[in-house]
């Protein structure tokens, strides 16, 4: 039995259809008003609208057949946003650039597009594009068109151990042992072991190496890469058993080995200290830096923030005996972000530090008073760069002669606005600003600088909307620009 609808049910429903109606009118008419100041804008930038067209524009065939001078044809090959079909590729055929469409992922890949075009791709670059159909039946009806190196580097080809068995006469076996893609199972490194190239098999990462596969092929393993290799699953016992092998220069680099006071001590003779007083990952502490103070590389360790920093590490570096024994390597002290870095440590060291190092580093208390009380100290190409810097109008217009303007038109962390750009309108490198994708891009900003922007490498980024262009909107804009 249905529910029976009341009359105040009633209204209520009538009252929220109308208003769904009148939202709806007024969408289209928001719409309406876009979409014509879309056109209006585009109207006045020709070079803009060419730019965006070919960057973010669904062109039709008809488009592209109406203006074939006005394409870039290089351009549109690469595109993504293109309607790409096998009508839109025939009908331009002669006009596209055929290696990057064979490197277009965006293609409507099938086997029957494939071998539609068979004469006009370039397989090689074709035999690397992740975005093919890979199946069986591709590769076996185009195998003598395939350009087998670069299938080997594929990581989307149908990997199994059949389908290695089954083509192992076309392989490129250095190119495939490189290959993270593979089922790698020790069942298939011995099918093989006297055709890979173990240094590519030691440095890839998708092996599952651990101690017993290092031990099955022991004779094998290229070992400074295979020390090198983030996969590896380390122990102790591990590092002992093979420590004749290891390049433990790589080892002493490592984020993941099996870091702790007891492994360090363990292999003592074997470390390179030097990339170990580096190494960001060891358990470090006061304890540690002691015990082994004489072997510590004081130019290595001055760069590595993860020590414990204090101002009485600075003043006493570990071992040191007297001011003049054990000094630290000031250049190094000066890039790094990790110490204890305020206006009392400055100019406790002021004559010491490398300004120009300094300038670089990350972890300095930047504020404005420190910038202008070592305005003359600093490399101003490094803080024109600089993310860290209390970046305001007031602060640019402070040291307006300083700057290196190169740098601070791609510094994307400046407070843009209009009122910035035009302040110093002739300083920017505007071909550096209009690559920049973070200003607060609109129409009016492209507008009040118009003469200035370079078009196309705006358009690599910003489209203004060009997507809402119809196809006759399209035709009537090329056709008056």
């Amino acid at each position: 039995m249905s529910a029976l609808v009341t009359q105040p049910q009633a209204a209520s429903s009538e009252r929220a259809l109308a208003l769904q109606e009148r939202l709806d009118v007024a969408v289209l008419a928001i719409t309406s008003l876009q979409d014509t100041k879309t056109r209006q804008f585009f109207e006045t930038q020709p070079a803009l609208l060419l730019a965006c067209l070919q960057n973010h524009y669904p062109l039709s065939s008809q488009a592209l057949a109406a203006f074939p001078r006005d394409w870039d044809w290089k351009r549109l090959s690469a595109s993504r946003a293109m309607p790409w079909s096998h009508a839109l590729l025939g009908a331009h055929e002669a006009l596209w650039d055929w290696e990057l469409l064979s490197k277009n992922t965006s293609l409507p890949w099938t086997a029957e597009l494939i071998e539609a075009f068979a004469t006009r791709w370039n397989w090689q670059a074709l035999s690397a594009n992740p975005a093919l159909p890979w199946s069986i039946d591709l590769l076996e009806t185009n195998a003598y068109r395939w350009n087998w190196v670069s299938l080997s580097r594929n990581t989307e080809l149908p990997w199994t151990a059949d389908f290695v068995h089954a083509n192992a006469h076309r392989w490129d076996w250095t190119a495939i042992s490189w290959n993270t893609g593979l089922p790698w199972t020790p069942a298939l490194l011995h099918a093989y072991r006297e055709r890979w190239d173990w240094t590519g098999l030691s440095a890839n990462v998708s092996l599952p190496l651990d101690a017993a596969l290092v031990t099955a092929f022991a004779e094998h393993w290229n070992w400074p890469w295979l020390s090198g290799n983030t996969s590896l699953r380390w122990s102790e016992p591990l590092l002992a058993h093979y420590a004749q092998r290891w390049d433990w220069k790589t080892l002493s680099a490592l984020a993941h080995l099996p870091w702790s006071a007891e492994v360090i001590a363990q292999f003592e003779a074997h470390w390179h200290w030097p990339t170990l007083s580096a190494n960001r990952h060891l358990p470090w502490g006061s304890d540690l830096l002691q015990t082994w103070a004489a072997r510590w590389d004081l130019g290595a360790l001055g760069k590595n923030p993860a020590l414990p920093w204090s101002l009485a590490l600075v003043d006493a570096p570990p071992g040191a005996l007297a001011p003049a024994q054990r000094a630290w390597d000031w250049d190094a002290l000066s890039e790094n972000p990790g110490l204890p870095w305020s206006a009392t440590l400055l100019e406790r060291y002021e004559a010491q530090w490398d300004w120009d190092r300094l300038s670089w580093n990350t972890g300095m208390p930047w504020d404005a008073a420190l910038v202008a009380h070592c305005a003359d100290r600093w490399d101003w190409a490094a803080l024109s760069s600089s993310a860290q810097l209390p970046w305001s109008t007031a602060f640019i217009a402070q040291h307006v002669e300083r700057w290196d303007w190169e740098r601070l038109s791609a510094n994307p962390h400046l407070p843009w606005d209009s009122g910035l750009i035009a302040a110093y309108a002739d300083q920017w490198n505007w071909a550096t600003l209009s690559s920049q994708a973070q200003l607060h891009w609109n129409t009016e900003l492209f507008q009040a600088f118009a003469p200035r922007w370079f078009a196309s490498l705006v358009a690599e980024h910003q489209s203004f909307g060009v997507q809402a262009l119809s196809a006759a909107d399209v035709t009537r804009l090329l056709q008056h620009a």
